[in-house]
């Protein structure tokens, strides 16, 4: 390949042209070129990664190359939850990818709605700018607060944390390291942006890390089986679940819940989202890894977009699904679902909530290792927001709106407004829950329709059978009157049969007392023969 370029010379000729040929050589080094890429992992928005990688390369390569790749099958994503794996590094230049699993398994207004108040937020979904725009570094002190940093040109890390919070009183020294505990305090901040740090000692006086040892860090193997962390879930998620999932019966859903983690540490959950489910039965549930990014983007947007520097950040804080007249508990399958998503969530903070809309149960469970109902918890928690946090929900809500408007409502069918209910609906937003009560009703209405017809059917058969059972009534009266006339002529047969055997036997008698006279006669008659020849004979004489 050529690049033709003329170029004009200031001597007094008119001009001159120069030909400058690009060679193979000078092609294979620009597409050897290192991209700057930002990869954030879908259930764990602190967990961002700054990197270059090969312009050939495809995201999904460089992430494995990287060791950023989750445990089991994953997939990359845009801000938009399209599955990018196999595009190369040099489409997503300077952009924010999302790194999340395959699928998670165990569930639209007019173009143009906006329910933002200005208009510094609108979101061009086709726009190729990134969405995010990481500017600040996030300190995670020692009491687990974190202070959010703009870094000026050329400071190292160290220098940035020292200007914002400053030195200890005793001037004890700091570090700052990563989430694999790798010491980074010299680093310089502009090229760590969208990242979080923790700030530790140096060093503790009388013993604490041995000489050469790592410090703990988020990453690090001191956390690798964490305590279950406590979680507060409104009685208006599992309404509103309950509302989306009774209208389809049996068939399993399962969705996502957002929320933060408050000043005491507890897991609070204030919205979510089902996707459309790529299976769904029922005996199991399973959507797409996408969606994952989708609400990891929302939550960047959301807190990017609103609140303060002492706001909690929003972040996918747990996974919901149903169980359709099952009753409650995690399966198998659920086992190892909420064991992988809390393995690859911040801090391994998820919860996970199970949901019978047809007997009206639910159960929250804050650890894999504890899965039947009598380890449950149940959702009745009253959460009060700040105004700031309100805010932050607010723009993650109008987010997800967004997408859905985007996509349609066959990928986001449902969202979960959470806590924020009455006001989204009084700002105008769409009523996903009415919708779906009315949905309930128009089935309660189709099957009252149903049955009607089909109770007019059992009437007619009924009657059919009433006057089935009226002939068979008549005919077993008939039956008995036959049988009261078999009987007394049975009884009649008897009597004659035993006035035949009377008869029999004198007949018998006399055949002999005939057989007996008829002997007696001959008898006689042979008598009476020889007395005769006798007389003859004396007279003869």
């Amino acid at each position: 390949m050529a690049e033709f370029r003329y170029v004009k010379n200031d001597t007094k000729r008119t001009a001159e042209t120069a030909v400058i040929i690009t060679t193979r050589t000078e092609m294979n080094t620009m597409m050897n070129t290192m991209i700057p890429l930002t990869i954030a992992n879908t259930l764990d928005q602190t967990n961002k990664q700054r990197i270059e990688a090969k312009a050939s390369q495809s995201l999904k390569a460089v992430i494995q190359e990287q060791k950023l790749a989750p445990a089991g099958q994953f997939d990359v994503y845009d801000q938009s939850g399209k599955v990018i794996s196999n595009d190369n590094a040099a489409q997503h230049r300077d952009s924010t990818v999302y790194v999340g699993v395959a699928k998670v398994a165990g569930g639209a207004p007019e173009i143009g709605f906006d329910l933002d108040d200005d208009d510094d937020d609108g979101w061009d979904l086709d726009a190729d700018d990134d969405l995010i725009k990481p500017r600040e570094v996030i300190f995670i002190l020692q009491d687990e607060q974190r202070i959010p940093a703009q870094p000026n040109d050329g400071e190292l890390l160290i220098q940035t944390y020292e200007r914002v919070v400053g030195r200890p009183r005793d001037n004890s020294p700091m570090e700052i390291s990563d989430g694999e505990g790798n010491i980074v305090s010299s680093r310089l901040s502009k090229d760590m942006v969208g990242r979080s740090f923790r700030v530790h000692l140096r060093a503790f006086e009388g013993g604490g890390w041995l000489k050469g040892k790592k410090p703990a860090s988020h990453g690090s193997n001191l956390n690798r089986n964490p305590l279950p962390f406590p979680a507060k879930v409104p009685k208006e998620i599992i309404e509103q679940t309950t509302a989306f999932t009774q209208p389809r019966g049996r068939l399993e859903m399962g969705g996502l819940l957002i929320g933060h983690v408050d000043h005491e540490g507890n897991n609070v959950v204030i919205c979510g989202f089902f996707p459309r489910q790529d299976q769904a039965s029922s005996g199991y549930c399973e959507f797409h890894g996408s969606f994952s990014a989708i609400a990891a983007a929302a939550c960047d947007y959301a807190n990017e977009k609103a609140g303060g520097a002492h706001t909690p950040n929003l972040r996918v804080i747990g996974w919901i699904h149903t169980h359709p007249d099952i009753g409650i508990f995690l399966s198998g399958i659920d086992v190892n679902t909420f064991r992988s998503l809390r393995t690859h969530s911040f801090e391994q903070r998820c919860v996970a909530v199970v949901v019978d809309p047809l007997r009206q149960e639910h159960g929250v469970f804050t650890s894999e290792k504890n899965a039947q109902n009598k380890h449950a918890g149940i959702a009745n928690d009253k959460i009060k927001l700040s105004e700031d946090l309100q805010a932050r929900y607010h723009k993650l809500l109008n987010r997800l709106r967004t997408m859905q408007t985007k996509k349609g409502k066959e990928e986001i069918p449902f969202i979960l407004p959470g806590v924020l209910y009455q006001q989204r609906v009084a700002m105008g937003d769409v009523d996903d829950i009415m919708e779906a009560k009315l949905q309930t009703l128009d089935k309660l209405n189709r099957q009252v329709i149903q049955q009607q017809g089909s109770v007019s059917q059992l009437q007619d058969k009924v009657r059919s059978l009433e006057n089935i059972v009226t002939k068979l009534t008549s005919q077993i009266e008939s039956c008995a009157s036959l049988k009261h006339g078999l009987a007394t002529e049975k009884s009649r047969i008897d009597t004659l049969a035993s006035r035949d055997e009377i008869l029999r036997k004198m007949i018998e008698k006399q055949d002999q007392e005939i057989k007996q006279l008829k002997e007696n006669s001959e008898i006689y008659l042979e008598a009476l023969n020889q007395a005769k020849e006798k007389e003859n004979v004396q007279e003869e004489e």
